[in-house]
């Protein structure tokens, strides 16, 4: 899929890791749009700084939580631009919520954010590209999960069943979509650590990790592209944590 001219979907693009990946597929030329949920005024920061650097996108904000948001924001790339290419399911919230203290609440917005809404967003595309004449190489949805479904720490167990359903998600669905829609997913390893995360870890992390440097966004904004430009591959994920996943 040629990004150039593409008009992409990138959940949770108000900032941090979503930011830079609305921003390096506008860099490549496609249009954006940038989803957000309450985070509107950090959304349209988003917005602004593709536009200063020549690229195309708008804002829209709608709750992933309820099927009226995921519909409201699958609609909004045919009727903004007339056509749709590429998502990336990136929303998340990191939440450290233990096996002990975690509710039904809280296990059910993981699945909502984090299992329904890609499944549905995704199904959306796919039923886009099935019922319009469309170019001869497929659509592509990338899901951005965790490294940490690998070797999950007791502290969010709730989070990382989530993000591993998501996984297998992108397995079941390449099938289910091919060859229209191509499913991929990255899985980054500590990119933007969190404004109170502590520093000392990641430095000892780091030593730990098999290449000695964590991923940098830019690392996992690479990663995204190549899913998105190899036509040829589908229902893989590729980590991209300096190795994390090996330990």
């Amino acid at each position: 899929m040629k990004l150039s001219g593409s008009v992409v979907v990138v959940t949770g693009a108000s900032d941090r890791l979503g930011r830079m990946l609305a921003l390096g597929l506008a860099a490549r030329g496609a249009k954006v749009v940038v989803h957000c949920h309450t985070q509107t005024g950090s959304a349209d920061k988003t917005v602004a700084l593709i536009q200063e650097r020549g690229g195309t996108a708008f804002r829209l904000s709608a709750d992933l939580t309820s099927m009226e948001g995921i519909e409201a924001l699958a609609a909004s790339p045919v009727e903004h631009f007339g056509r749709w290419d590429a998502l990336v399911n990136s929303a998340s919230v990191f939440r450290t919520i233990g096996i002990g203290e975690v509710g039904e609440a809280d296990w059910q917005l993981d699945q909502d954010l984090h299992q329904r809404a890609p499944f549905f967003l995704s199904k959306a595309l796919y039923r886009f590209r099935e019922t319009v004449e469309v170019a001869e190489t497929p659509a592509c949805v990338v899901n951005i999960t965790d490294t940490g479904v690998r070797r999950p720490t007791a502290s969010r167990p709730s989070y990382y069943c989530a993000k591993s359903a998501l996984e297998s998600q992108a397995r079941i669905l390449g099938v289910a979509f091919a060859p229209l829609v191509r499913v991929n997913t990255v899985a980054p390893g500590a990119v933007i650590p969190a404004v109170q995360a502590d520093e000392t870890y990641f430095a000892q992390l780091k030593k730990r990790l098999p290449l000695g440097r964590l991923a940098s966004p830019e690392d996992v904004v690479d990663a995204v592209i190549f899913l998105f430009e190899n036509d040829s591959i589908t229902g893989q994920t590729i980590a991209v944590d300096g190795g994390e996943h090996l330990l």
